[in-house]
Protein backbone atom coordinates (compact mmCIF):
# COMPACT_ATOMS: atom_id res chain seq x y z
CA UNK A 1 0.00 0.00 0.00
CA UNK A 2 0.71 3.45 -0.44
CA UNK A 3 3.41 4.94 2.28
CA UNK A 4 3.55 8.27 3.34
CA UNK A 5 7.40 9.82 4.37
CA UNK A 6 7.27 13.35 5.27
CA UNK A 7 10.58 14.96 5.81
CA UNK A 8 10.60 17.73 8.00
CA UNK A 9 13.26 20.54 7.12
CA UNK A 10 15.53 21.48 10.01
CA UNK A 11 16.77 24.70 8.53
CA UNK A 12 16.72 26.78 5.75
CA UNK A 13 19.71 25.97 4.70
CA UNK A 14 19.60 22.26 4.29
CA UNK A 15 18.79 20.91 0.78
CA UNK A 16 16.84 18.22 0.11
CA UNK A 17 16.66 16.28 -2.97
CA UNK A 18 14.47 16.21 -5.71
CA UNK A 19 13.11 12.63 -5.30
CA UNK A 20 12.84 13.24 -1.53
CA UNK A 21 10.97 16.56 -1.84
CA UNK A 22 7.57 16.76 -3.35
CA UNK A 23 4.17 18.74 -2.68
CA UNK A 24 1.08 19.18 -4.14
CA UNK A 25 2.32 16.97 -7.17
CA UNK A 26 4.69 19.37 -8.06
CA UNK A 27 8.62 19.52 -7.95
CA UNK A 28 9.49 22.37 -5.90
CA UNK A 29 13.25 23.02 -5.16
CA UNK A 30 12.47 25.43 -2.28
CA UNK A 31 14.26 25.59 0.90
CA UNK A 32 12.83 26.48 4.09
CA UNK A 33 9.71 25.21 2.95
CA UNK A 34 8.22 22.42 6.08
CA UNK A 35 6.25 19.50 6.04
CA UNK A 36 6.59 18.72 2.34
CA UNK A 37 5.42 15.29 1.55
CA UNK A 38 7.06 12.59 -0.58
CA UNK A 39 5.20 9.37 -2.01
CA UNK A 40 6.55 5.97 -2.59
CA UNK A 41 4.25 3.83 -4.37
CA UNK A 42 4.33 -0.13 -5.30
CA UNK A 43 4.66 -1.26 -8.63
CA UNK A 44 5.23 -5.00 -10.31
CA UNK A 45 8.21 -5.47 -12.39
CA UNK A 46 9.98 -8.75 -13.46
CA UNK A 47 13.59 -8.76 -11.84
CA UNK A 48 14.46 -11.58 -14.70
CA UNK A 49 13.65 -9.03 -17.54
CA UNK A 50 15.50 -6.13 -18.72
CA UNK A 51 14.06 -2.19 -18.78
CA UNK A 52 15.25 -1.73 -22.07
CA UNK A 53 12.56 -1.16 -24.02
CA UNK A 54 13.24 -3.11 -27.04
CA UNK A 55 14.13 -6.18 -25.25
CA UNK A 56 12.07 -6.31 -22.84
CA UNK A 57 9.59 -9.63 -22.72
CA UNK A 58 6.97 -8.72 -19.75
CA UNK A 59 4.02 -6.92 -20.34
CA UNK A 60 4.22 -5.39 -16.75
CA UNK A 61 8.09 -4.38 -17.82
CA UNK A 62 7.20 -3.01 -20.95
CA UNK A 63 4.75 -0.65 -19.24
CA UNK A 64 7.44 0.14 -16.75
CA UNK A 65 9.56 1.81 -19.65
CA UNK A 66 7.47 4.21 -20.25
CA UNK A 67 8.49 6.17 -17.01
CA UNK A 68 11.99 5.52 -17.57
CA UNK A 69 11.93 6.40 -21.82
CA UNK A 70 10.27 9.29 -23.71
CA UNK A 71 9.15 9.09 -26.96
CA UNK A 72 8.61 12.07 -29.99
CA UNK A 73 4.78 12.11 -28.94
CA UNK A 74 2.39 10.36 -27.13
CA UNK A 75 -1.56 9.80 -27.89
CA UNK A 76 -3.81 10.59 -24.91
CA UNK A 77 -6.46 8.09 -24.02
CA UNK A 78 -9.20 9.95 -27.03
CA UNK A 79 -5.76 9.75 -29.52
CA UNK A 80 -4.90 13.35 -29.58
CA UNK A 81 -0.85 14.14 -29.93
CA UNK A 82 0.72 15.57 -26.71
CA UNK A 83 4.35 16.33 -27.74
CA UNK A 84 7.20 15.28 -25.69
CA UNK A 85 10.66 15.07 -26.92
CA UNK A 86 8.78 16.90 -30.21
CA UNK A 87 9.04 20.44 -29.86
CA UNK A 88 7.60 20.65 -33.88
CA UNK A 89 6.72 18.37 -36.46
CA UNK A 90 5.74 19.47 -39.85
CA UNK A 91 5.49 17.90 -43.46
CA UNK A 92 5.23 17.95 -46.78
CA UNK A 93 4.23 15.40 -48.91
CA UNK A 94 6.23 12.22 -48.13
CA UNK A 95 8.61 13.89 -45.85
CA UNK A 96 8.18 14.95 -42.08
CA UNK A 97 10.64 16.99 -39.96
CA UNK A 98 10.66 16.81 -36.30
CA UNK A 99 12.50 19.79 -34.17
CA UNK A 100 13.79 18.53 -30.46
CA UNK A 101 12.80 20.07 -27.35
CA UNK A 102 15.95 21.38 -25.48
CA UNK A 103 16.30 18.40 -22.32
CA UNK A 104 19.17 16.54 -21.09
CA UNK A 105 19.03 12.66 -20.41
CA UNK A 106 18.79 11.49 -16.84
CA UNK A 107 22.44 11.11 -16.72
CA UNK A 108 22.34 15.30 -17.98
CA UNK A 109 23.93 14.34 -21.36
CA UNK A 110 21.85 16.80 -23.98
CA UNK A 111 19.46 14.92 -26.23
CA UNK A 112 20.30 15.09 -29.65
CA UNK A 113 18.85 14.06 -32.98
CA UNK A 114 21.45 11.38 -33.24
CA UNK A 115 19.67 9.90 -30.14
CA UNK A 116 16.40 9.67 -32.29
CA UNK A 117 17.94 7.96 -35.37
CA UNK A 118 19.73 5.29 -32.81
CA UNK A 119 16.60 4.70 -31.19
CA UNK A 120 15.09 4.47 -34.46
CA UNK A 121 17.57 1.73 -35.83
CA UNK A 122 16.81 -0.44 -32.66
CA UNK A 123 13.17 0.07 -32.98
CA UNK A 124 13.05 -1.11 -36.73
CA UNK A 125 15.32 -3.95 -35.89
CA UNK A 126 13.25 -5.31 -32.75
CA UNK A 127 10.16 -7.52 -32.37
CA UNK A 128 7.55 -4.98 -30.67
CA UNK A 129 4.92 -3.00 -32.37
CA UNK A 130 7.28 -0.11 -32.51
CA UNK A 131 8.72 -2.10 -35.36
CA UNK A 132 5.23 -2.46 -37.10
CA UNK A 133 4.23 0.93 -36.46
CA UNK A 134 6.71 2.27 -38.16
CA UNK A 135 6.47 0.40 -41.91
CA UNK A 136 5.88 3.22 -43.93
CA UNK A 137 9.49 5.15 -43.14
CA UNK A 138 11.78 4.54 -46.24
CA UNK A 139 15.02 6.35 -44.64
CA UNK A 140 15.98 8.87 -41.26
CA UNK A 141 17.96 11.33 -41.21
CA UNK A 142 19.89 13.60 -38.81
CA UNK A 143 20.28 16.98 -40.26
CA UNK A 144 21.50 18.63 -37.84
CA UNK A 145 21.38 18.02 -33.52
CA UNK A 146 17.95 19.12 -32.99
CA UNK A 147 16.23 18.09 -36.13
CA UNK A 148 14.93 14.51 -37.39
CA UNK A 149 13.95 13.79 -40.82
CA UNK A 150 11.57 10.90 -41.59
CA UNK A 151 11.36 10.16 -45.29
CA UNK A 152 8.07 7.86 -46.18
CA UNK A 153 7.58 5.70 -49.21
CA UNK A 154 4.16 7.02 -49.38
CA UNK A 155 1.96 9.43 -48.00
CA UNK A 156 -0.03 9.10 -44.81
CA UNK A 157 -1.57 12.51 -43.15
CA UNK A 158 -1.16 10.87 -39.53
CA UNK A 159 2.48 9.67 -39.76
CA UNK A 160 3.19 11.82 -36.46
CA UNK A 161 0.78 9.00 -34.42
CA UNK A 162 3.56 6.64 -35.00
CA UNK A 163 6.10 8.50 -33.40
CA UNK A 164 5.81 6.40 -29.97
CA UNK A 165 8.96 4.90 -29.94
CA UNK A 166 11.30 5.19 -26.69
CA UNK A 167 14.19 7.55 -26.99
CA UNK A 168 17.81 6.18 -25.60
CA UNK A 169 20.65 7.37 -24.89
CA UNK A 170 22.93 6.04 -28.15
CA UNK A 171 24.65 3.36 -27.20
CA UNK A 172 23.55 3.32 -23.46
CA UNK A 173 22.00 -0.21 -24.30
CA UNK A 174 25.88 -1.31 -24.81
CA UNK A 175 27.03 -0.57 -21.22
CA UNK A 176 27.79 -3.49 -19.14
CA UNK A 177 29.14 -3.53 -15.03
CA UNK A 178 32.35 -5.05 -14.20
CA UNK A 179 30.51 -8.48 -14.04
CA UNK A 180 29.39 -8.07 -17.77
CA UNK A 181 26.00 -7.50 -17.07
CA UNK A 182 23.92 -4.86 -19.34
CA UNK A 183 23.07 -2.33 -17.64
CA UNK A 184 19.48 0.01 -18.55
CA UNK A 185 19.76 2.15 -21.09
CA UNK A 186 19.33 6.05 -19.94
CA UNK A 187 16.33 8.01 -20.94
CA UNK A 188 14.97 11.24 -20.48
CA UNK A 189 12.31 10.09 -18.67
CA UNK A 190 10.27 10.75 -15.54
CA UNK A 191 12.09 8.48 -13.43
CA UNK A 192 15.61 6.62 -13.46
CA UNK A 193 16.25 2.82 -12.41
CA UNK A 194 18.05 1.40 -9.32
CA UNK A 195 18.68 -2.01 -9.63
CA UNK A 196 19.98 -3.00 -6.76
CA UNK A 197 17.76 -1.28 -4.55
CA UNK A 198 14.80 -2.16 -6.73
CA UNK A 199 13.27 1.08 -7.38
CA UNK A 200 12.18 3.94 -9.59
CA UNK A 201 13.73 7.31 -8.44
CA UNK A 202 12.51 10.07 -10.30
CA UNK A 203 14.68 11.77 -12.23
CA UNK A 204 16.10 14.77 -11.16
CA UNK A 205 16.91 16.38 -14.49
CA UNK A 206 13.44 15.24 -16.06
CA UNK A 207 12.03 18.05 -18.16
CA UNK A 208 8.37 17.87 -16.86
CA UNK A 209 6.60 19.01 -13.58
CA UNK A 210 7.11 16.44 -11.24
CA UNK A 211 4.55 14.98 -9.02
CA UNK A 212 4.37 13.58 -5.35
CA UNK A 213 5.96 10.19 -6.09
CA UNK A 214 9.51 10.39 -4.90
CA UNK A 215 9.92 6.76 -5.39
CA UNK A 216 8.69 3.49 -6.66
CA UNK A 217 9.43 -0.06 -4.77
CA UNK A 218 9.53 -2.50 -7.47
CA UNK A 219 8.28 -5.56 -6.48
CA UNK A 220 9.32 -8.98 -8.40
CA UNK A 221 6.43 -10.87 -9.88
CA UNK A 222 8.00 -13.64 -12.66
CA UNK A 223 5.05 -14.85 -13.79
CA UNK A 224 1.36 -14.37 -14.33
CA UNK A 225 0.60 -16.27 -11.27
CA UNK A 226 2.70 -14.09 -9.13
CA UNK A 227 1.30 -10.58 -10.32
CA UNK A 228 -2.45 -12.29 -9.63
CA UNK A 229 -1.66 -12.81 -5.93
CA UNK A 230 0.07 -9.41 -5.73
CA UNK A 231 -2.54 -7.91 -7.33
CA UNK A 232 -5.04 -9.89 -4.88
CA UNK A 233 -3.74 -8.97 -1.75
CA UNK A 234 -3.24 -5.18 -2.41
CA UNK A 235 0.54 -4.98 -2.77
CA UNK A 236 0.70 -3.30 -6.08
CA UNK A 237 -1.02 0.19 -6.08
CA UNK A 238 -1.17 0.56 -9.70
CA UNK A 239 -2.22 -2.67 -12.31
CA UNK A 240 -3.09 -2.66 -15.69
CA UNK A 241 -5.02 -5.26 -17.19
CA UNK A 242 -5.92 -5.04 -21.38
CA UNK A 243 -8.91 -7.06 -21.02
CA UNK A 244 -8.32 -9.69 -23.58
CA UNK A 245 -9.44 -12.73 -21.44
CA UNK A 246 -12.71 -12.63 -19.48
CA UNK A 247 -10.97 -13.92 -16.25
CA UNK A 248 -8.41 -10.80 -15.91
CA UNK A 249 -7.51 -10.57 -12.41
CA UNK A 250 -8.90 -7.39 -10.61
CA UNK A 251 -7.53 -5.20 -7.61
CA UNK A 252 -9.56 -3.80 -5.30
CA UNK A 253 -9.69 0.34 -5.24
CA UNK A 254 -10.67 2.21 -8.21
CA UNK A 255 -10.84 1.80 -12.29
CA UNK A 256 -10.64 3.49 -15.07
CA UNK A 257 -11.03 2.39 -18.65
CA UNK A 258 -8.01 2.42 -21.44
CA UNK A 259 -9.30 3.24 -25.29
CA UNK A 260 -7.44 0.54 -27.08
CA UNK A 261 -7.43 0.99 -31.19
CA UNK A 262 -8.58 -3.50 -31.28
CA UNK A 263 -11.71 -3.47 -33.36
CA UNK A 264 -14.12 -6.67 -33.08
CA UNK A 265 -15.82 -7.37 -36.36
CA UNK A 266 -17.23 -9.74 -38.15
CA UNK A 267 -15.41 -11.16 -41.13
CA UNK A 268 -17.28 -11.29 -44.48
CA UNK A 269 -16.18 -14.53 -46.99
CA UNK A 270 -16.95 -12.79 -50.59
CA UNK A 271 -16.70 -15.96 -52.35
CA UNK A 272 -20.13 -16.57 -51.05
CA UNK A 273 -23.03 -15.83 -52.99
CA UNK A 274 -25.68 -14.44 -50.53
CA UNK A 275 -22.39 -12.89 -48.61
CA UNK A 276 -21.17 -10.92 -51.71
CA UNK A 277 -24.78 -8.94 -51.44
CA UNK A 278 -24.02 -5.77 -49.52
CA UNK A 279 -27.94 -5.63 -48.36
CA UNK A 280 -27.28 -9.04 -46.72
CA UNK A 281 -24.39 -7.28 -44.75
CA UNK A 282 -26.41 -4.05 -44.44
CA UNK A 283 -29.29 -6.47 -42.97
CA UNK A 284 -26.87 -8.12 -40.35
CA UNK A 285 -24.93 -5.46 -38.99
CA UNK A 286 -28.48 -3.32 -38.39
CA UNK A 287 -30.25 -6.04 -36.53
CA UNK A 288 -26.82 -6.41 -34.06
CA UNK A 289 -27.05 -4.74 -30.77
CA UNK A 290 -23.92 -3.73 -29.99
CA UNK A 291 -23.89 -2.18 -26.62
CA UNK A 292 -25.43 -5.46 -25.24
CA UNK A 293 -22.30 -7.28 -26.92
CA UNK A 294 -20.42 -4.82 -25.38
CA UNK A 295 -22.12 -5.52 -21.58
CA UNK A 296 -22.38 -9.30 -21.64
CA UNK A 297 -19.54 -10.40 -24.05
CA UNK A 298 -17.08 -7.91 -22.82
CA UNK A 299 -18.69 -7.16 -19.44
CA UNK A 300 -18.30 -3.49 -20.33
CA UNK A 301 -14.48 -3.29 -21.29
CA UNK A 302 -15.70 -2.22 -24.96
CA UNK A 303 -17.09 0.91 -26.91
CA UNK A 304 -19.52 -0.17 -29.08
CA UNK A 305 -18.07 0.71 -33.25
CA UNK A 306 -20.03 3.56 -34.41
CA UNK A 307 -18.38 3.05 -38.13
CA UNK A 308 -14.40 1.43 -38.99
CA UNK A 309 -13.00 3.70 -36.84
CA UNK A 310 -12.45 4.44 -33.41
CA UNK A 311 -15.01 6.24 -31.48
CA UNK A 312 -12.41 8.15 -30.16
CA UNK A 313 -10.76 9.28 -33.01
CA UNK A 314 -11.99 12.65 -33.43
CA UNK A 315 -11.77 13.38 -37.30
CA UNK A 316 -14.27 10.44 -38.21
CA UNK A 317 -16.88 10.85 -35.89
CA UNK A 318 -18.60 13.32 -37.90
CA UNK A 319 -18.97 10.70 -40.66
CA UNK A 320 -19.71 7.50 -38.51
CA UNK A 321 -23.34 6.72 -38.52
CA UNK A 322 -23.82 3.34 -37.42
CA UNK A 323 -26.40 2.56 -34.69
CA UNK A 324 -25.20 0.66 -31.97
CA UNK A 325 -28.82 -0.23 -31.07
CA UNK A 326 -30.49 -2.88 -33.14
CA UNK A 327 -32.64 -0.81 -36.16
CA UNK A 328 -34.47 -3.71 -37.28
CA UNK A 329 -36.68 -1.54 -40.05
CA UNK A 330 -33.40 -0.90 -41.79
CA UNK A 331 -32.94 -4.98 -41.73
CA UNK A 332 -36.28 -5.59 -43.31
CA UNK A 333 -35.90 -2.79 -45.53
CA UNK A 334 -32.92 -4.78 -46.79
CA UNK A 335 -33.97 -8.18 -46.90
CA UNK A 336 -36.85 -6.68 -49.22
CA UNK A 337 -34.33 -4.94 -51.62
CA UNK A 338 -33.29 -8.56 -52.32
CA UNK A 339 -36.57 -10.50 -52.51
CA UNK A 340 -35.79 -12.10 -49.40
CA UNK A 341 -39.57 -11.49 -48.07
CA UNK A 342 -41.05 -15.01 -46.78
CA UNK A 343 -40.56 -16.81 -43.94
CA UNK A 344 -40.67 -20.65 -43.02
CA UNK A 345 -42.82 -22.38 -39.99
CA UNK A 346 -39.81 -21.46 -37.65
CA UNK A 347 -39.61 -17.64 -38.54
CA UNK A 348 -36.91 -18.16 -40.38
CA UNK A 349 -36.14 -16.09 -43.69
CA UNK A 350 -36.06 -18.12 -47.39
CA UNK A 351 -34.04 -16.95 -49.92
CA UNK A 352 -35.20 -16.79 -53.63
CA UNK A 353 -34.67 -20.39 -54.02
CA UNK A 354 -36.75 -21.30 -50.99
CA UNK A 355 -34.13 -22.29 -48.51
CA UNK A 356 -33.02 -20.69 -45.35
CA UNK A 357 -30.96 -17.76 -45.30
CA UNK A 358 -28.28 -19.49 -43.20
CA UNK A 359 -24.46 -19.03 -42.72
CA UNK A 360 -21.60 -20.10 -40.09
CA UNK A 361 -19.92 -18.06 -37.76
CA UNK A 362 -16.35 -19.30 -36.59
CA UNK A 363 -14.62 -17.81 -33.89
CA UNK A 364 -11.45 -18.77 -31.72
CA UNK A 365 -12.40 -21.54 -28.91
CA UNK A 366 -9.80 -20.09 -26.62
CA UNK A 367 -11.34 -16.73 -26.61
CA UNK A 368 -13.73 -16.55 -24.14
CA UNK A 369 -14.83 -13.08 -24.77
CA UNK A 370 -15.26 -13.33 -28.27
CA UNK A 371 -17.23 -16.60 -28.11
CA UNK A 372 -20.24 -15.27 -25.85
CA UNK A 373 -19.90 -12.51 -28.96
CA UNK A 374 -20.51 -14.88 -31.38
CA UNK A 375 -22.96 -16.53 -29.17
CA UNK A 376 -25.07 -13.06 -28.74
CA UNK A 377 -24.32 -12.48 -32.58
CA UNK A 378 -26.46 -15.73 -33.41
CA UNK A 379 -29.28 -15.01 -30.73
CA UNK A 380 -29.59 -11.66 -32.43
CA UNK A 381 -29.81 -12.75 -35.96
CA UNK A 382 -32.02 -15.15 -34.59
CA UNK A 383 -34.06 -13.18 -33.53
CA UNK A 384 -34.64 -11.38 -37.11
CA UNK A 385 -34.91 -15.12 -39.32
CA UNK A 386 -31.18 -15.29 -39.97
CA UNK A 387 -29.63 -18.87 -38.83
CA UNK A 388 -25.97 -18.76 -37.74
CA UNK A 389 -24.39 -21.74 -36.71
CA UNK A 390 -21.31 -20.63 -33.90
CA UNK A 391 -18.42 -22.80 -34.93
CA UNK A 392 -15.78 -22.85 -32.70
CA UNK A 393 -12.26 -24.17 -32.91
CA UNK A 394 -8.70 -23.90 -31.70
CA UNK A 395 -6.49 -20.99 -32.69
CA UNK A 396 -4.33 -23.23 -35.18
CA UNK A 397 -7.05 -24.36 -36.51
CA UNK A 398 -9.36 -20.61 -36.77
CA UNK A 399 -6.33 -19.24 -38.62
CA UNK A 400 -5.87 -22.77 -40.78
CA UNK A 401 -9.13 -21.76 -42.09
CA UNK A 402 -8.99 -18.15 -42.74
CA UNK A 403 -6.10 -18.36 -44.79
CA UNK A 404 -7.41 -21.77 -46.75
CA UNK A 405 -11.10 -19.68 -47.19
CA UNK A 406 -12.86 -22.33 -45.32
CA UNK A 407 -15.81 -20.19 -43.70
CA UNK A 408 -18.77 -17.82 -44.57
CA UNK A 409 -18.72 -15.26 -41.40
CA UNK A 410 -15.81 -15.08 -38.86
CA UNK A 411 -15.20 -13.14 -36.01
CA UNK A 412 -12.34 -11.49 -35.26
CA UNK A 413 -10.39 -8.83 -33.70
CA UNK A 414 -7.69 -6.63 -35.41
CA UNK A 415 -5.50 -3.85 -33.31
CA UNK A 416 -4.83 -0.70 -36.02
CA UNK A 417 -1.90 1.26 -35.93
CA UNK A 418 -2.44 5.02 -34.78
CA UNK A 419 -2.07 6.22 -38.03
CA UNK A 420 -5.52 4.54 -38.27
CA UNK A 421 -4.69 2.40 -41.25
CA UNK A 422 -7.62 0.06 -41.87
CA UNK A 423 -5.96 -1.53 -45.32
CA UNK A 424 -4.97 -4.72 -43.87
CA UNK A 425 -8.75 -5.55 -43.10
CA UNK A 426 -10.37 -4.33 -45.87
CA UNK A 427 -8.18 -4.31 -49.53
CA UNK A 428 -7.04 -7.19 -51.10
CA UNK A 429 -3.45 -8.03 -50.13
CA UNK A 430 -4.16 -6.95 -46.36
CA UNK A 431 -2.78 -9.03 -43.34
CA UNK A 432 -5.89 -9.33 -42.03
CA UNK A 433 -8.29 -8.97 -45.56
CA UNK A 434 -9.78 -12.60 -45.12
CA UNK A 435 -12.42 -13.07 -47.46
CA UNK A 436 -12.12 -9.71 -48.99
CA UNK A 437 -9.50 -11.24 -51.35
CA UNK A 438 -12.42 -13.67 -52.93
CA UNK A 439 -11.53 -16.65 -51.70
CA UNK A 440 -13.17 -19.51 -53.22
CA UNK A 441 -14.32 -22.85 -50.51
CA UNK A 442 -16.91 -24.60 -51.77
CA UNK A 443 -19.94 -22.74 -53.44
CA UNK A 444 -23.03 -22.37 -51.25
CA UNK A 445 -26.20 -24.15 -51.04
CA UNK A 446 -27.62 -20.63 -53.13
CA UNK A 447 -26.07 -20.32 -56.87
CA UNK A 448 -28.91 -18.65 -58.27
CA UNK A 449 -27.46 -15.17 -56.54
CA UNK A 450 -23.97 -15.60 -57.58
CA UNK A 451 -23.92 -13.61 -60.56
CA UNK A 452 -25.61 -10.72 -59.62
CA UNK A 453 -23.43 -10.48 -56.38
CA UNK A 454 -20.29 -11.46 -57.86
CA UNK A 455 -20.61 -7.83 -59.15
CA UNK A 456 -21.64 -5.97 -56.73
CA UNK A 457 -18.14 -7.92 -54.38
CA UNK A 458 -16.30 -6.54 -57.50
CA UNK A 459 -17.22 -3.20 -57.81
CA UNK A 460 -16.57 -2.63 -53.68
CA UNK A 461 -13.44 -4.22 -53.68
CA UNK A 462 -12.51 -1.77 -56.67
CA UNK A 463 -13.99 1.32 -54.81
CA UNK A 464 -12.88 0.97 -51.52
CA UNK A 465 -9.24 0.29 -52.37
CA UNK A 466 -9.47 3.33 -54.83
CA UNK A 467 -10.80 5.18 -51.37
CA UNK A 468 -8.08 4.26 -49.47
CA UNK A 469 -5.18 4.39 -52.67
CA UNK A 470 -6.31 8.05 -52.59
CA UNK A 471 -6.28 9.20 -49.41
CA UNK A 472 -2.60 7.40 -49.19
CA UNK A 473 -2.00 9.71 -52.03
CA UNK A 474 -3.51 12.85 -50.58
CA UNK A 475 -6.51 12.82 -52.73
CA UNK A 476 -9.30 11.61 -50.48
CA UNK A 477 -10.55 12.89 -47.41
CA UNK A 478 -10.57 10.57 -44.05
CA UNK A 479 -14.54 11.44 -44.27
CA UNK A 480 -14.40 9.62 -48.10
CA UNK A 481 -13.04 6.56 -46.27
CA UNK A 482 -15.22 6.37 -43.78
CA UNK A 483 -18.27 6.64 -46.49
CA UNK A 484 -17.06 4.02 -48.90
CA UNK A 485 -16.80 1.90 -46.30
CA UNK A 486 -19.70 2.03 -44.79
CA UNK A 487 -21.16 2.21 -48.23
CA UNK A 488 -19.43 -0.98 -49.16
CA UNK A 489 -19.20 -2.50 -45.51
CA UNK A 490 -16.43 -5.62 -46.89
CA UNK A 491 -16.47 -6.44 -42.91
CA UNK A 492 -18.67 -5.38 -40.34
CA UNK A 493 -17.28 -3.70 -37.08
CA UNK A 494 -19.11 -5.17 -33.67
CA UNK A 495 -16.94 -2.93 -30.92
CA UNK A 496 -13.45 -1.42 -29.70
CA UNK A 497 -11.96 -2.99 -27.09
CA UNK A 498 -10.77 -1.23 -23.52
CA UNK A 499 -8.26 -1.97 -21.04
CA UNK A 500 -8.48 -1.85 -16.88
CA UNK A 501 -6.47 0.20 -15.18
CA UNK A 502 -6.83 -0.55 -11.71
CA UNK A 503 -5.38 1.73 -8.52
CA UNK A 504 -5.34 2.31 -4.75
CA UNK A 505 -8.42 4.05 -3.08
CA UNK A 506 -5.81 6.53 -1.58
CA UNK A 507 -5.06 7.89 -5.11
CA UNK A 508 -6.95 10.39 -6.06
CA UNK A 509 -6.22 13.76 -8.73
CA UNK A 510 -6.19 13.10 -12.37
CA UNK A 511 -6.19 9.83 -13.31
CA UNK A 512 -6.16 9.11 -17.13
CA UNK A 513 -3.93 6.35 -19.04
CA UNK A 514 -3.54 5.51 -22.41
CA UNK A 515 -2.65 2.64 -24.66
CA UNK A 516 0.80 4.68 -25.62
CA UNK A 517 1.50 5.41 -21.87
CA UNK A 518 -0.98 3.56 -18.68
CA UNK A 519 0.95 6.37 -16.03
CA UNK A 520 0.31 9.21 -18.64
CA UNK A 521 -0.89 11.36 -15.33
CA UNK A 522 1.45 10.12 -13.04
CA UNK A 523 2.76 12.75 -11.92
CA UNK A 524 -0.25 14.68 -11.31
CA UNK A 525 -2.28 12.29 -9.00
CA UNK A 526 -2.66 13.27 -5.42
CA UNK A 527 -3.11 11.41 -2.41
CA UNK A 528 -5.75 11.26 1.01
CA UNK A 529 -4.27 13.44 4.15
Amino acid sequence: MLKRITSLLLCATIIFSLAACKSNGKDKDIEGEANKKSVTASLLYSQSDTFNPYTAKTEINRQLCGLVFEPLIKLDNEFNITYRLAKEITNEDKVWTVRLIDTVFSDGTPLTAQDVVYSYDLARASATTYASALYEVATVTATDSKTVVFELNRVDNYFENLLSFPIIKAKSDTVTDSDGVTAPPIGCGRYTVDLTSSLLLQNKNYFGDKGQIGKIKLIDAPDRDAVAHYVEIGAADIYYNDASASDIVRMSGKRTQVNLNNLVYIGINSAYPELKNKYIRYAISAALDRNKICRNAFYNNALAATGFFNPNFDDAKPYQTIDPTPNLKITVENFGKIGYNSQDEEGYLLNLSGRRVKFTLLVNEENQSRVLAARLISEQLKAVGIEITVVEKSYSQYIAALQSGAFQLYLGEINILNNMDLSGLVTPGGSAAYGVLGSTPAASENADTEEEAQQTTVVAETSVSSVIKGFYEGADSIGSVVSVLLTEMPQIPICYRQGVLFYDSEIEGNVTASADDIYLSIEEYSYKN
